[in-house]
């Protein structure tokens, strides 16, 4: 076996501490992009988190809302014996949250029309 001129071995040496250089420094930028984005998802679940919250407390006031309004309409027609009220409605799953401003704007004049057109039925009708 043939010995390496020096300088070939220094060379090889220095261009072996070069690569160790170079893949320490890789292993630290990902060591340090990978906490970062750990941090980033962890923001972005906690913010998911109280989002899902908030949605819940609305969809459950948003309940409350309608139960009152056909607790109003219920006892609104309460005295009409012919008229069946039926079961209280239940939600709706293909509902879009996003509307619920306008589903819950579309009850007042729905409620109105109907204490409208109880009060025009004449006394034995309401019996």
């Amino acid at each position: 076996m043939t010995e390496q001129p020096p300088e070939t071995r220094v060379d090889a040496a220095a261009r072996y501490k070069e690569i160790i250089g170079l893949a320490r420094k890789a292993a630290e930028d990902l060591r340090a992009w990978e906490q970062a984005r750990e941090q980033q998802l962890h923001g972005e679940i906690a913010a998911a988190e109280q989002n899902v919250h908030a949605a819940a407390e609305a969809e459950q006031a948003m309940a409350e809302r309608a139960r009152r309004w056909w607790s109003m309409a219920r006892d609104n027609v309460a005295r009409l014996s012919w008229l069946d009220v039926g079961e209280e409605p239940t939600p709706v799953a293909s509902a879009r949250g996003d509307q619920a401003s306008r589903y819950a704007d579309d009850i007042r004049p729905a409620y109105h029309e109907l204490t409208q057109a109880v009060l025009k039925l004449g006394w034995r009708a309401r019996k």
